[in-house]
């Protein structure tokens, strides 16, 4: 076994493949630890100072952890966007020590932060390097919904989809359409409309106000849409956009990201549409979760979602 920092941009083009091969072989991984989700990030955020610490042996990759510097301080390449934070680990769980000391072993670096573990989270039970103290903090709740054996959804809910359904009908009728290579693109531009005139009507910008969070989402939607993780999809009215939701799938569990709707049609509760669709859709193709990702919005558990909690950890030098 042989340990590898790549500390040079210039490094990453040869890096994403073997991450890429790394990520799919393990069976408990996200969309968000995959090169479709971190290299656009990179691309839009990153700094020329990456901190990316390797386990290699038998010829492949065996383990990853994708760090970068930001002055003093180093933070997990997607920091931000990012809902579900982790490393990566072939076999031995124990190496992200090896791999965490590695990275700290930059003598200028006098903190690390790595916040949004999740349940089950590899760097969770990473032990502090001598000479630094490990410190954790509570993270948001990030509701899931249980899809099997059937979606968990609650009388309540049902019943407003059932109306919302009707009223739509009523209406022109709805349909739902999935963006591909070639719609994607203006898909967004939809998706993105939507979001910002929401938050407007809210007297805030929003997120999608940012211009590299703009690119960051272009090319991440590419490059998910290349792995088969994207699921991104309108729902319209009479055949007129009315809700879109940019969401990822993979293995076992559907995420929810971002979404928007049309403030002119709240009556007919699109994005409410939207997601009963998502969901059953989800639920046909036999997976297991749905997540609503990093907050604790009411409308989370009027769909039954259940909380689980993300972890912050954080080492200081001593």
């Amino acid at each position: 076994m042989s340990i590898e920092c790549l500390t040079s941009a210039a490094q990453l083009d040869e890096f994403w493949p073997d991450w890429d091969a790394l990520w799919r072989r393990q069976q408990a991984t996200t969309p968000f630890q995959s090169p479709a989700w971190l290299r656009p990030w990179w691309l839009s955020f990153g700094t020329d100072e990456p901190r990316i610490v390797l386990l290699h042996g038998g010829n492949a990759l065996r383990a990853a952890l994708p760090l970068y510097r930001f002055e003093r301080k180093l933070l997990p390449i997607g920091i931000g966007t990012t809902d579900y934070i982790d490393a990566l680990c072939d076999g031995d769980r124990s190496a992200q020590d090896s791999l965490l000391g590695t990275a700290l072993r930059d003598s200028d670096v006098i903190r690390c932060d790595i916040p949004d573990l999740p349940e089950g989270a590899l760097l969770r039970s990473a032990r502090s390097p001598r000479g630094w103290i490990r410190e954790t903090w509570p993270g948001p709740p990030c509701p899931v919904l249980s899809l099997q054996p059937e979606p968990a959804i609650p009388s309540s809910m049902r019943r407003d989809i059932r109306q919302a359904r009707h009223r739509a009908k009523r209406a022109g009728g709805f349909s739902v359409r999935r963006a591909t290579s070639a719609t994607c693109e203006a898909t967004l531009d939809t998706l993105i409309r939507f979001h910002t005139a929401r938050w407007r009507a809210r007297g805030t910008p929003g997120v999608l106000s940012d211009a590299r969070t703009q690119q960051f989402l272009r090319r991440a939607a590419v490059a998910l849409q290349r792995s088969g993780l994207l699921r991104l999809e309108t729902l319209l009215i009479a055949d007129v956009p009315a809700a879109a939701i940019f969401a990822l799938v993979h293995r076992q569990a559907l995420y929810f990201y971002l979404g928007g709707f049309d403030p002119e049609k709240s009556f007919h509760s699109p994005s409410l549409l939207l997601m009963a669709h998502m969901i059953e859709e989800a639920a046909c193709e036999s997976r297991i979760e749905a997540h609503f990702l990093r907050g604790g919005e009411r409308y989370k558990y009027a769909w039954g979602a259940r909380d689980r909690h993300n972890l912050g950890l954080s080492f200081s030098r001593t």
